[in-house]
Formats: structure tokens, sequence, C-alpha cells
């Protein structure tokens, strides 16, 4: 990334070779079920809504690509506004004003859906709209969904344009304060995150990014979220889908546990053994997955209709194996996406355990505010349907600026400079991107 300037930059690793294991234990990431065309729900809308004023179809860029469809959204035909940002509220206001848009609409124009951000600390405003325009396509070889306002074919991001590595000190001192409080009982488990700053010659292209990205990433979620006032675009490629929901039925694929990928083969494939083995990350995984359930069971009629295994499973990207679990649920008649969502969110993979002890680590240890790092990306509709990813391996871009940012789980047994080797590697996932675009 030649000309990028930086003020903590971690190295990227070389492009990872594909690594055959058992296929009872290695996957990539969970797919949900293929998101269709926007689902047609039925109107009993009040003729009094009105569109937001304020905006204009060709702001308010909104794209969410999962493994197979890409949503690409402009404009803003309304904005969710709730006097509190808590489950029940955002379901019951997004429910009612997906109603008004759907009797407002002309005929033969798509059922309205909502579409946005939620923010890491889920009680402060999220930033959900009802778009102008929204439309559905396939992603296609190229790892773009297949629309013309898509940049064409680019080259695969090279670990060569990587920059220089610069120790992050901070972050090393709060993780190993981190450890001791959670060896005193303050915690078992907390995420640390830490920011990047880097800045390209001219404004970046962002297409070309998420082009990049996806050809190195095809089975992540990939965005481009045009946030409120001047803040930038989150863009980014998640590996972990929290939750979608398709007729009543959810999908989730929480990722927990960690290590890094290698050019060898052989110490690739011991790596990953070893990671399937290691009592600290399963330890680590367990805390999520036992959260999941335990909220999950509030939200299906009986047991038998929440699906959580035993074990977890090895999950591959370009950068890094990870342990996760595929859950699945048959929801209550009624639930909506965004209720699962805002019961759910943040979960022990990148907040910690217990929530609120882990929270006032993270507020004490980290000394910048996540905002969207960590929070949700997707889409809902009238019927409940929606898929959610967690907002990972990102940055906000902002013309020629992008903060980029990280973090990792410590429990006991963690150490400063294990954790400062995983943040590196996760920030490679969109300074290859960079780098190879710039």
């Amino acid at each position: 990334m030649t000309g990028f300037t930086v003020l903590d930059d971690p190295a990227p690793p070389t492009k990872m070779p594909a690594v055959a294991l058992d296929p009872a234990h290695a996957r990539r990431p969970h797919r949900a079920p293929e998101t269709p065309d926007t689902p047609e729900t039925s109107a009993s809308a009040a003729p009094t809504w009105t569109p937001d004023d304020g905006a204009s179809p060709g702001h308010a860029e909104f794209r969410f690509a999962s493994p197979r469809t890409g949503l690409v959204a402009h404009g803003v035909r309304a904005r969710l506004d709730v006097p509190s940002w808590d489950g029940p509220a955002v379901a019951g206001a997004a429910h009612e004003l997906l109603a008004r848009a759907a009797g407002a609409r002309w005929a033969g124009e798509p059922a309205p859906i909502l579409v946005g951000a939620i923010p890491f600390d889920p009680s402060r405003p999220a930033h959900l709209v009802v778009p102008a325009h929204q439309s559905w396509h396939p992603v296609v070889s190229s790892g773009a969904p297949a629309d013309t306002s898509e940049e064409g074919p680019l080259p695969v991001a090279r670990p060569e344009h990587a920059l220089p590595g610069r120790d992050d000190a901070v972050f090393r001192a709060a993780v190993g304060r981190a450890v001791s409080r959670l060896e005193d009982g303050a915690a078992e488990k907390v995420v640390l995150a830490r920011t990047l700053d880097v800045s390209a010659p001219e404004p970046l292209d962002r297409g070309a990014v998420r082009a990049a990205v996806r050809r190195a990433n095809p089975d992540a979620y990939v965005f481009d979220v045009e946030l409120p006032g001047d803040q930038g675009h989150l863009v980014g490629a998640s590996p972990e889908l929290l939750v979608s929901v398709r007729d009543g039925v959810l999908h989730s694929h929480p990722l927990a546990g960690s290590a890094p990928r290698s050019a060898d083969p052989d110490e690739d494939r011991a790596t990953a053994q070893r990671l399937l083995a290691s009592e600290k990350d399963l330890r680590e995984h367990a805390f999520v997955t036992d959260a999941i359930r335990e909220v999950l069971r509030a939200y299906v009629d009986r047991e038998e209709d929440l699906d959580v295994p035993a074990t977890p499973e090895l999950v591959a990207t370009s950068h890094l194996w990870h342990l996760g679990t595929p859950l699945t649920a048959r929801l209550t008649s009624g639930t909506s996406v965004l209720d699962v969502v805002y019961a759910l969110h943040p979960t022990p993979a990148v907040c910690g355990h217990p929530q609120d002890a882990a929270r006032e680590l993270i507020g004490s240890l980290e000394p910048f505010d996540r905002g969207f790092y960590t929070g949700l990306v997707g889409w809902a509709d009238q019927a409940g349907n929606g898929e959610w990813a967690i907002v990972l391996r990102c940055g906000v871009v902002r013309g020629a600026d992008v903060r980029l940012f990280a973090g990792a789980g410590v429990v006991v047994g963690s150490t400063p400079e294990g954790e400062h080797a995983e943040t590196a590697v996760k920030f490679s996932t969109l300074l290859s991107a960079l780098g190879g675009v710039s």
C-alpha cells in the first residue's frame, strides 16, 4: 500500500493454501438459506405515512452481500426513530413503519424493507431506514452482486503490499490489566479491541475495495453502509452470521476462538487441530454458545425446537481458523428477527461474559468509542424475516482515510502478545484489500 500513512500497522500473513481436513471438522463460515427476492408482505397500513423529506434517492447507500445474494439499496423513504432502543420497542416500531410504507407504495413496487446498522451498545440509536430503492442480485463469480454499478474483476490483494508493523503498547497493557481483573474474578471473559488509522494519497474507490475483499473472502458477509451525518462509510467483510430468519426458522453461526492460518499446509493442519483441542479456546467458545442457547429458549415453544450442537467445528477463512457452532431454532409464531437480534446482541463473542461486567471492563480499558464496530448490519421485513451479520473485519472510510478495528477475546490464560498477534491478523482482511486497490 505504497503511499499510505499509518499509526500502528500489523503485517498481514501470506495468502493461505487450501488445506484438506476431515469434512466433519472443517467448514467454511455458515451460509444461511439463500435470500429470495424481497418477500411480499400483507399491508394493513395507515395512509398517513409520509417519506423522509430530508433525503434523496442518491444518498444513504446500503450494500449487504451474503455468500450468494446481494442487496443494494439507496435513498431514504423513512427513518426508524423510537423513544427507547430496546428489542420490543425497535421490533414494534419497525413493524408499524414497514406497514405504513407498504400501504403507501405504488403498484408493482417491492415490499418495503428496513436496512442499516446497529451499534455495539444496543441502547444507543441505530441507523435504520426504509430505503427509497432496493434490489437483490445473485453474487457472481467475480465476488460482487451482479449489478452494473459494481466494479469489474480485480486482482486479488497481495501481501507484499503490507505496511510495516508497529507495536500497540496501549492495547498490550489493556490486555494485561484485563487478565489481572479476570484472575481477581471481575468477569470470565472480556473482548478488547484496538484501532488502526491509515490514509491513502487520494480518496478510496469503495467498489474496488468491496470487490477485492469479496474475492479474498467469498464466504463472508460484505457490507458498505453510508453512516448518518459526516461519519463516512462502514465497509467490511464479516465471517460471522449472528442470525437469519426465514418463515419462522432461525439460523445462527457464532464464532469464538481463533488461530492464524499458516502458508505451510502441514503446519496449517496442525494449527487447526490444536485449536479444536484448545481448552482455552473451547472455554471461550462455550461462553458464546451457552449464552445464545439461554436467550433462544425464550423464543421457542419446545426445547426440541432448538438445536445447538454439543461441540464446535472448525471454520476456515483466508487468514484465520475459528471455532464455530451452527445453531437452528423454530421460533414461536409472531417472533420478528429484530426481537431476537436485540435479545442476543451483544453476544460474549464481541463483548464478554457476564455481559454487564464485561461492558464495564471495556469502558475502562478501551480508549475509544466502538460505535458500529462489533455491532450488526443487515435487513428486516414486515413478516419478521431478515439477516444480520456482526460488524467485524471492517473499517470506517472517509475519503482517503480509514479507521480499522479488530478485537480479541481475553480469558484467564490469555497473553498480551497472543491477543496482539490475533488482532494483527484480523486487521489484515481489510488491509490486504486496501493494498490490492491502492
